[in-house]
């Protein structure tokens, strides 16, 4: 591979929206004494089909999706992003590259997003916390259907 896969073993190729969904939500009062609500974030990574160093990560981020009147907005955002992996990593080693470069990519263009978004809306900016990547998937995954 060129000099540039061997300083950086994971490269970012593209991202795209699939779903952009910021609703504002009627009725709403703002509250100074609520506790902000935070994101539910899910992301999936995997190998494209028929090219062993090309990965995809999706990530969606949902909050308040009953559009509660005590929050703002109702958001649901969902993106694609691609990466190739240099022939150097292990399989093991691609993928843990892949999830973690996948959430810092697509996490930091969701809230951007986000932020961007709501600030043209009626109640203002809403700024995205920090996400963090955890070894276990949310409750609602982890139970059977």
């Amino acid at each position: 591979m060129s000099d540039e896969a061997a300083t950086h073993p994971i490269i970012f190729e593209h991202l795209f929206f699939v779903r952009s969904v910021v609703i504002s939500v009627p009725g709403h009062i703002p509250n100074p004494e609520m506790l902000p609500m935070g994101p539910e974030n899910t992301i999936h990574v995997s190998k494209i089909e028929g090219d062993a160093r090309r990965y995809e990560g999706k990530m969606r981020t949902v909050m308040n999706l009953a559009a509660d009147p005590q929050y703002p907005y109702s958001i649901d955002m969902e993106c694609f992003a691609h990466f190739l992996v240099d022939d150097t990593l292990t399989e093991e080693e691609a993928n843990r590259g892949v999830h973690i470069t996948a959430h810092n990519v697509l996490y930091g263009a969701i809230r951007e997003a986000v932020s961007w978004i709501t600030g043209r809306q009626p109640y203002g900016p809403m700024q995205l916390g920090l996400s963090v990547l955890r070894t276990t998937p949310p409750k609602a995954e982890t139970q059977a259907p």
